[in-house]
């Protein structure tokens, strides 16, 4: 399959100096080659490519090398060492905003950043109804700039990127744009090209996102390419890495992980409510012994415009452990109604003693937007009375075979 993007031992050098004078002194005739800077490796050795179709994660901590990568795809640096080639048109959502000039109009700006990515004049005006509906501006497009919001900014520059309709969309952490009915747009435009075959080239620190968005990822560490597989191995190893490197006492509790998110306007999909209940009676209990049946009911009412839902339910430890997550799209069912209750049962809790937040998410029908994210009204409490240890009881038997009689 053709490759949009291919990259061949890609590498990045810094060069930081001390103080501003120490470039020139470095440069002068007497200073003999003394360098006077130290080095960065920002990138070292990374090779990769990008077929037609397909969306490419990535991940990594900060200062992986993230930024510096997609950066050099996008053309706004060089690399130092090693070549990349493009076959197709990029666009980037890395800034928006970025090349934006504050004393023109939103209209001026949107011709003039069509310009710069080599659009015709007459091929801006086919697109300039387009951005200015998207964008939601109306008659404040043609106002100057540096009368808008951060907000009104960020949803111009969205606009602008978006309609150049891209063989590669580059997408750094811009996914929360505005409010949240514009932020659905986004992310419905974003899976569109998707669902279209665009190649898609997706950083994010969300580890569920790049699950369900992309094949396949790139975990990127201290400059290097640590591992390139598909999404889940990928996700699973950095997690796996993250969790062995944390120190336990410096994660933040559960409850504070958990804080829930503004509540979603009226007209938007919600949670009302979520208990954890009694599997046999339904009536609300939160404390249980391994083995026994639980289940967390909630109550969820649709949009104005109704529309099929997902919801997603997770257990949560104080020491941020996520125990488990159960969701409707990854077992094959999905939400179609105005209003009503969701009811996950757990049947034979497995869990050991503790404490735990049940987290509710709730999604769109493609499991990529998130409407909601917020706690269930009481913790998960389990008490073992048992001699067992650890987080969970194993379905478990033993098999002893003496070598002599």
């Amino acid at each position: 399959m053709e490759a949009v993007i291919e990259a061949k031992n890609l590498g990045k050098t810094y060069r930081i100096y001390g103080n501003p004078y120490n470039r020139i002194f470095e440069k002068l005739p007497w200073n003999k080659g003394k360098k006077m800077h130290k080095e960065v490796n920002a990138l070292r050795d990374v090779s990769f490519d990008v077929k037609r179709g397909e969306c490419m994660g990535l991940i990594g901590s900060n200062g992986a090398g993230k930024s510096t990568l997609l950066k050099i795809l996008s053309g706004t640096t060089y690399p130092t060492t090693g070549s990349y080639s493009v076959n197709g048109r990029i666009t980037s959502l890395l800034e928006l905003g970025a090349g934006f000039h504050q004393s023109f109009t939103g209209r001026e700006n949107i011709f003039m950043n069509a310009a710069m990515m080599g659009f015709s004049r007459k091929q801006a005006q086919k697109k300039y109804q387009e951005i200015v509906e998207f964008s939601e501006l109306g008659e404040f497009i043609h106002a100057p700039l540096r009368t808008y919001s951060s907000g009104m900014q960020a949803r111009l520059g969205f606009s602008v990127a978006i309609a150049t309709e891209p063989d590669l969309l580059i997408i750094d952490e811009i996914l929360a744009v505005g409010d949240m009915n514009f932020r659905r747009k986004c992310v419905d435009r974003i899976w569109a090209y998707k669902k279209q075959g665009k190649s898609i080239f997706f950083c994010s620190h969300s580890l569920y996102d790049v699950r369900q968005i992309c094949e396949r990822a790139i975990w990127m560490n201290y400059g290097r390419a640590e591992l390139i597989a598909d999404s889940i191995t990928v996700t699973n190893e950095y997690a796996s890495h993250e969790n062995d490197a944390a120190n336990i006492e410096e994660q933040a509790p559960a409850d504070k992980a958990a804080t829930p998110q503004k509540t979603p306007p009226e007209d938007m999909p919600r949670i009302l409510e979520g208990v954890i209940v009694d599997a046999a009676t339904m009536q609300p209990r939160n404390v249980f012994a391994p083995g026994e049946d639980c289940a967390i009911r909630v109550h969820l009412r649709n949009g104005k415009k109704r529309e099929r839902l997902n919801l997603a339910i997770g257990a949560r430890r104080n020491d941020g452990t996520e125990c488990f997550t159960h969701a409707t799209h990854f077992d094959g069912k999905s939400i179609d109604f105005d209003e009503g209750y969701v009811t996950l049962h757990l049947d034979c809790i497995r869990l050991l003693s503790g404490k735990f937040t049940i987290v509710l998410y709730l999604f769109d029908e493609d499991g990529v937007h998130r409407f909601q994210e917020r706690p269930a009204s009481d913790s998960l409490i389990v008490q073992n009375r048992t001699k067992d240890l650890g987080l969970f009881l194993q379905d478990h038997h033993w098999v002893i075979e003496p070598t002599k009689p």
